[in-house]
């Protein structure tokens, strides 16, 4: 049985993009000033560390440790109600639409590398980037399920499953698309590629920063590169953009 070209019309795709960015960044947004003005338990001193394992308390110990209540992370807005709604259900309907955007673009990739007989490299690649949309997408909803002050330890694992898979991601669509998006230009005229290997840069960076403020307790710092990451995700979705583009304006012609 062969696979279709693609799971949904280039409008509607179109649509799913536009709204799986706005839930994601919307969430994260909306519930980060919600928890920030919420007061209460919010800022009070919280001390996580009874939630690490045993071998592990000497090196991350204090990162887990607010004493002048919730820092800004993201997940910081998943916590307490009201502002735990609107994280919980944003960033679950956004992580399916994660996993729909990507079995959508791996089919649409898959088409065209057959058709331009394109290499083994961008076909793995392909793979790749749907195998990491779907655990990127499966983790931004048991995200949701797994809040830090209940449980620690999962929500640490699925909030790396999104950080290393958002420029991973990235960086498998850059490979797999390379060829066949090489005449695309992103807003200001600048090439799809160099945009999107860009902004896994970007991400890269982000996270490694993140990583070592994080390590060092300045936990504000850190929080900034969090978001920065966030956004450079998120920016990297968008130029799947340019691509429908190009197909809308080939029909009309």
């Amino acid at each position: 049985m062969a696979l279709p070209d693609k799971l949904l019309e280039d409008a509607l795709l179109r649509k799913a993009i536009y709204t799986g960015v706005i839930l994601i960044i919307g969430a994260c947004v909306i519930s980060q000033v919600l928890m920030q003005f919420g007061g209460g338990i919010r800022d009070e001193p919280m001390d996580l560390s009874s939630h690490l394992p045993a071998d592990s308390l000497g090196q991350a110990e204090d990162a887990v440790i607010f004493e002048n209540g919730l820092p800004p992370f993201i997940s910081s807005g998943g916590l307490f109600y009201p502002e735990k709604a609107v994280f919980d259900i944003g960033l679950a309907l956004g992580g399916l639409l994660t996993i729909l955007l990507s079995a959508d673009l791996f089919l649409r990739t898959k088409s065209g590398l057959k058709a331009s007989g394109g290499s083994l490299w961008r076909q793995g690649a392909n793979v790749g980037q749907l195998v990491t949309g779907i655990i990127i997408g499966g983790s931004l909803v048991m995200l949701t399920r797994n809040p830090f002050n209940v449980a620690l330890v999962a929500h640490i694992f699925y909030a790396m499953n999104i950080f290393y898979g958002s420029f991973i991601w990235g960086a498998f669509i850059a490979i797999s698309r390379a060829g066949l998006d090489s005449e695309l230009k992103s807003v200001g005229g600048y090439p799809l590629s160099t945009v999107r290997w860009g902004l896994v840069l970007a991400g890269f960076a982000s996270f490694q920063a993140m990583m070592i403020l994080l390590a060092y307790n300045f936990i504000y710092e850190s929080a900034f590169f969090e978001w920065a990451l966030t956004f450079a995700g998120e920016a990297q979705v968008l130029t799947i953009i340019p691509i429908l583009s190009s197909v809308v304006a080939d029909e009309e012609e």
